[in-house]
């Protein structure tokens, strides 16, 4: 992971601000990112006291991808988060007048409870995640919102200003190990929620009797999981695999995105907005497509993804890396099998993820999802 962190670092120290706009708005989304946004907001920082960036600039676009990012995460959250909190919460030992009142503490101080969290290191995520789950007015949630996140930013980014590059050279000392356990922890424990409630609700199936409106919802918010989840784990990958010294996966993949960006004339970052833009787009495409066919897949659901996973890694591996001029199954890369096994890894994980978090989710959207209609 150390590799994909001085990459990082590299590419924000040489095109800061696109480099800080997309980090921070994709981990807002929450959407894992191999450089944590505190760390960005100190870069910003350290970048403008040293006059290569504008700090007006800076703090502009740090609020901006923050207002975006948690916006998006919000509506996952109440469209998503809410349904399946009230499912499934008998299967949690979650009693409903318990999830009331929570719901009630945030909607009288909601405002309050969001600035509070926004400011708190750990807490901006899980902060935006609950105003959506409890249906806090996007009117209350936006200001209070914009004001704990200028409030983070602007932390951040004065430490970086003041304190210059040994602020940042000591943060980055134990950063990242802290953020792999983390991201370990956090995703046991999100992996142990989600087996218990497949398991106590005997989840195999999807449904089927959606109206189009909330099975395409349902299929782009699936389909954003399985994205996100498919990153996290291959994050996760590239950290152990530095951890035994081999980055030999993680140097192709940079030195794919240079050369790609020489051949077509274009600056690396180009290649790396894109690159991320339409991965996005088209596992999103991918997620519409099962959405409409996974009734005729067979069950379990995950044997009916894995199964589906087959045709998007067929794409990649016949379509989309020869066109990247890698050859087929990336073999002219030089790496033997190397890139081939990733790529059946990636699409196993995205299989797996897609079809299980359609099920919960379809199954979820299909009931009353609260007993109050939301506010706002």
């Amino acid at each position: 992971m150390e590799a994909i962190a001085a990459w990082a670092l590299q590419f924000l120290d040489q095109h800061a601000e696109v480099a800080i706009f997309l980090v921070l708005l994709l981990e807002e989304s929450g959407i894992p990112m191999p450089l944590p946004g505190d760390l960005v907001m100190m870069l910003a920082g350290v970048r403008a006291g040293e006059g290569r960036v504008h700090p007006l600039l800076a703090l502009l676009l740090m609020e901006s991808a923050t207002l975006l990012g948690s916006s998006l995460l919000y509506w996952l959250a109440r469209q998503g988060g809410r349904p399946l909190l009230y499912r499934y919460r008998k299967f949690l030992h979650l009693e409903l007048d318990k999830l009331a009142q929570a719901e009630a503490f945030l909607r009288r101080h909601g405002p309050l409870a969001i600035v509070v969290g926004r400011v708190i290191p750990g807490l901006r995520i899980p902060t935006t995640f609950a105003a959506g789950v409890f249906a806090v007015p996007y009117p209350q949630f936006l200001p209070a919102l914009a004001l704990g996140a200028s409030a983070y930013i602007l932390f951040f980014f004065l430490l970086g200003y003041f304190a210059g590059p040994g602020v940042l050279r000591t943060v980055e000392g134990f950063h990242f190990p802290m953020r792999f356990v983390a991201v370990v922890v956090g995703l046991g424990i999100l992996a142990a929620i989600y087996w218990t409630l497949r398991q106590r609700a005997h989840l195999v199936s999807a449904e089927h009797q959606l109206p189009e409106r909330s099975r395409l919802e349902t299929a782009l918010m699936a389909g954003l999981l399985a994205t996100a989840t498919m990153a996290l784990v291959l994050d996760l990958v590239f950290y152990g695999l530095a951890a035994v010294g081999q980055t030999t996966p993680a140097a192709a993949l940079f030195e794919l995105g240079r050369a790609l960006g020489q051949r077509l004339g274009v600056r690396p970052f180009v290649v790396l907005v894109s690159g991320i833009a339409l991965f996005t787009v088209l596992h999103l495409g991918w997620a519409v497509l099962y959405a409409h066919v996974e009734r005729w897949l067979p069950e379990p659901d995950w044997l009916g993804g894995l199964l589906f996973a087959l045709l998007p890694l067929a794409f990649s591996v016949l379509v989309v890396l020869p066109a990247l001029g890698v050859g087929i199954a990336g073999l002219a890369l030089g790496q033997g099998l190397l890139p081939l096994a990733g790529e059946v890894l990636r699409y196993v994980i995205y299989g797996f993820c897609l079809s299980t978090s359609y099920t919960l989710l379809s199954r979820a959207r299909s009931a009353q999802p609260s007993p109050t209609k939301p506010a706002g």
